[in-house]
């Protein structure tokens, strides 16, 4: 089926397409920079993706290369991301801004996909179809993502993490591969590391074992490629306790330079669950933030560790965390106030929270929920950019509940890792604010009892 214009709007591109893909399909495409790679543009556009993260409040910086040589340097901000729906504002060429909207929505045989970009004005809409040829360029783009997802399998799970370093190249490459630089960081932050590994070829081995008190998992593996500071392929199956495997995941590290930075892209395919890609996404989340420290390309790191006991029920302690409404009335430390929160409650789900300072400023929380046992414990990743859309913090969170007939304790193991000097200021203020903010959780659960 053509892509074909749906709207006559005067600030308005729109076009429609049918695909014969899943809705789950299709968001993969938009969410993996291998992909967007392959079909992103125009036709004889490529696009190099610098820093992504494919979330609420997340943002994809680009540059797209045209068939004569031009670049155009991008930045999308992901106002909104869901399972049936992605809105972004971007920025680009003569700094036009303007703001987008695709809607998935199932249909027979497949998914329909609409493609909404609103400009500023009816002149700025026109400037961009007459001087870049942006109307054939959505209708070129929705007809590539067509032509690549079609020989996409539909079941594959993958998990894909985008970094970028301020730090050399070949600087990560020697982290990601130097056995005494991988036991710094190749496990989640509280975890002891013992690797072994066999010279770095194709065709060579690894293993490595990773404990923290009694709890202990062991994974082994081949390298599949090895291309001198750019790629490290390797395959990475987890050692269950009766010696068998699961089932084997692959693991690609693809490293390239933009403007004295370091991108990495990590890649993992090959889960047997969407629950297990969000587990590892919490692990791996923490590994590489770990990584930063060790090539200098993080500013400060915080641990926080504290646990509280209090005469309440553990049901009622869970709804303070598992409910908006609840959680809106205690998780931002007085005197701020929590005037927005969104919780999306599975693995892969999102908690969204703005906080709001007694002037008026709003800060903005985005996190990616990695891990839920039912009144046991519940886990997220997060990311807080700084005033000039950078990174300033990324981190996690792992609450654990525990029942003591009619009271409850609480247990918090956090820690952020700074990247910007705003990042900095905020990460000092950890201890303190997470103390706050549990005094206020347990004044807002037994005003509840």
């Amino acid at each position: 089926m053509i892509a074909t214009p749906v709207s006559d709007q005067s600030r308005e591109l729109a076009c429609t397409r049918v695909y014969k893909a899943s809705k789950e399909l299709l968001l993969r495409m938009w969410a993996n920079p291998e992909h967007l790679a392959e079909w992103w543009g125009p036709r004889g556009f490529t696009t190099t993706t610098h820093a992504m993260e494919f979330k609420t409040d997340g943002f994809w910086r680009f540059t797209m290369h045209g068939p004569d040589g031009s670049d155009y340097p991008s930045v999308i901000k992901y106002t909104y991301t869901s399972a049936d729906r992605i809105e972004y504002e971007q920025s680009g060429a003569e700094q036009i801004k303007f703001t987008a909207r695709i809607d998935f929505r199932e249909v027979d045989g497949g998914t329909e996909m609409s493609f909404r970009m609103t400009f500023p004005t009816a002149e700025i809409r026109r400037k961009v179809v007459e001087e870049f040829g942006a109307e054939q360029g959505q209708i070129d783009t929705v007809a590539r993502l067509g032509e690549y997802v079609a020989d996409k399998d539909p079941d594959a799970i993958e998990l894909v993490i985008v970094r970028q370093f301020d730090a050399p190249q070949e600087q990560v490459w020697r982290a990601l591969t130097e056995p005494e630089q991988l036991k710094q960081w190749q496990a989640p932050i509280g975890m002891d590391l013992e690797l072994r590994a066999d010279e770095l070829r194709v065709g060579g081995r690894w293993n490595y074992v990773m404990s923290s008190g009694g709890f202990q998992v062991e994974a082994d593996g081949e390298f599949l490629a090895v291309e001198p500071d750019h790629l490290l392929e390797l395959t990475h199956p987890w050692k269950k306790d009766d010696g068998t495997y699961k089932p084997t995941t692959t693991i690609s590290y693809k490293l390239h330079t933009h403007d004295g930075k370091t991108t990495l892209v990590f890649i993992q395919t090959g889960f047997w669950s969407e629950e297990a890609r969000f587990a590892h996404l919490g692990g791996w989340t923490s590994c590489l933030d770990k990584l930063a420290g060790v090539i200098g390309a993080s500013k400060a790191h915080q641990v926080v560790e504290l646990s509280r006991e209090f005469d309440a029920p553990l049901a009622l302690v869970w709804k303070c965390w598992t409910e908006p409404q609840n959680m809106a009335e205690w998780f931002a430390p007085r005197p701020y106030t929590c005037p927005r929160c969104e919780i999306d409650f599975r693995p892969g789900g999102s908690i969204y929270l703005v906080m709001r300072s007694p002037d008026g400023d709003e800060h903005a929380m985005s996190s990616i929920i990695v891990d839920i046992e039912l009144l046991s414990r519940l886990g997220w990743v997060n990311s807080v950019l700084d005033s000039t859309g950078s990174i300033a913090i990324q981190g996690a969170s792992t609450v654990t509940f525990e029942d003591l007939g009619g009271r409850t304790r609480v247990s918090v193991l956090s820690y952020a890792t700074a990247y910007s000097d705003q990042g900095v200021s905020m990460v000092g203020g950890m201890q303190r604010g997470w103390n706050m903010t549990i005094d206020q959780m347990i004044e807002s659960a037994l005003s509840k009892v």
